[in-house]
């Protein structure tokens, strides 16, 4: 019998960890995306 061939999706959808890291990473990378653009739209303080 020939084994069926689990599709990459499915595979990355098993690894629970892998998923854990993948939203974490994903999650920071937009966190200090946003809080560097909203850094550089805020105006110069001019006294």
């Amino acid at each position: 019998m020939e084994k069926e061939q689990i599709p990459l999706g499915q595979m990355i959808f098993d690894e629970l960890f892998l998923l854990f890291l993948l939203s974490l990473v994903i999650s920071l990378i937009l966190y200090n995306i946003w809080g560097l653009l909203d850094l550089l739209r805020t105006p110069l303080l001019v006294p």
